[in-house]
């Protein structure tokens, strides 16, 4: 081929080549204006969501509301055939609960605690702090004679008075629990949960120890193991008894002794509740009506119903300091530590709670304990 003729066509051919891309960006505006014209005219194709259509669709929703009646929806389409296809019924127990379900869950805050009496023993007696691991008292073994009328001019007879020394030591009522670094961090509740339980199961411990502590070991010298017998002898079967009878006995045997007067009377609940319900012969409560919303008293003592006693036993005793009273070497406390093994490395804490005390008993004789089961004289 001639070159001059072939240079003039491949000239040609170029020009027609270099229009090629502008031809086709012509053509792609002219589609997009075919779309927005038919989009005017005829509207938007796409069918709105089934979802959205749940939304506007007036029976529906009044169903949701008033938890009766139906709601009729006509499925087309893409809706229907996705609607139908699923074969899993939607529950709440298949969506989940917990951390790894969808539903949201209401939890109330903090710890519901296990049933738990109420501590009243300490209450009834008086307490005062001390600064000594050792708490001496001096109390007289033989007291003085009774003085005499003396003649003019005469000599006058001589007393004589016997004292002795007792002490008592101080005792510490402890408990703890292991707990991990991390449940303290991230069981907001717990930390508080274990302090109010340690403190509580401390408190339990004291109350059992000063009615019933034997003085063996590290125990308090409770009030029962030192107490006067009840004398059931001050009781008549002829005349016939009940548990009022038995704890107004108990008081006469105090008064006669020339104690210290009684300020209150611990018993088992049972045992009060057996009083409480007490009648006479004609239906009526003894002791007062059911509806009266006074403090338990019995014979003016204050009544101390506690499951720290067993059922059936009875203590009568004075709260006055000259009968007994507590002293504190150290309030209770409560301590969380890593000082203990390998806790420190092992992320984990030692919770403890404590407290040291000691039970003072100056006057025994002060205190009667005896049972609602005795065998009177006839």
């Amino acid at each position: 081929m001639d070159p001059n003729i072939k240079s003039v066509l491949d000239s040609i051919k170029g020009s027609v080549e270099a229009y090629g891309p502008k031809i086709a960006a012509i053509q792609t505006q002219l589609d997009a204006q075919d779309r927005n014209f038919a989009s005017k005219i005829f509207g938007d194709s796409t069918p709105p969501a089934f979802v959205e259509k749940l939304k506007s669709h007036e029976g529906f929703q009044r169903l949701l509301n008033d938890r009766r009646g139906k709601a009729v929806l006509t499925l087309t389409g893409k809706d229907a055939s996705d609607f139908l296809s699923r074969k899993t019924t939607i529950t709440e127990t298949g969506q989940g609960f917990q951390t790894t379900g969808v539903l949201a869950i209401d939890r109330d805050t903090g710890i519901t605690a296990e049933a738990r009496q109420t501590l009243t023993v300490r209450d009834a007696l008086t307490s005062r702090p001390t600064s000594f691991a050792v708490v001496d008292f001096v109390k007289v073994t033989t007291p003085m004679g009774i003085a005499s009328p003396v003649p003019e001019a005469s000599v006058k007879p001589e007393n004589a008075v016997v004292f002795t020394s007792e002490s008592e030591k101080v005792r510490t009522i402890a408990t703890w629990i292991p707990a991990s670094r991390q449940i303290l961090d991230d069981f907001t509740e717990l930390a508080s949960f274990l302090q109010t339980s340690l403190a509580y199961y401390v408190n339990l411990e004291e109350e059992l120890q000063l009615l019933a502590g034997d003085d063996t070991g590290e125990n308090l010298h409770g009030l029962i193991p030192q107490a006067s017998a009840f004398q059931t002898g001050l009781l008549s079967l002829t005349a016939g008894f009940n548990r009022i009878d038995i704890i107004g006995r108990a008081i006469e045997q105090l008064t006669t002794a020339k104690e210290i007067p009684p300020t209150f009377v611990v018993m088992h609940p049972a045992d009060w509740w057996s009083i409480r319900l007490t009648k006479d012969s004609f239906g009526r409560y003894l002791i007062g009506d059911p509806q009266a919303t006074a403090n338990a008293r019995l014979f003016d003592l204050l009544v101390i119903p506690t499951t720290s006693i067993p059922v059936g036993v009875f203590l009568v005793g004075s709260g006055n300091p000259a009968a007994c009273e507590i002293r504190d070497r150290m309030e209770l406390q409560f301590e969380v530590s890593t000082e203990h093994a390998s806790y420190f490395t092992s992320n984990l804490c030692a919770c403890r709670a404590e407290k040291r005390m000691v039970l003072i008993t100056k006057r025994p004789g002060s205190f009667v304990t005896g049972t609602f089961i005795t065998s009177p004289v006839s």
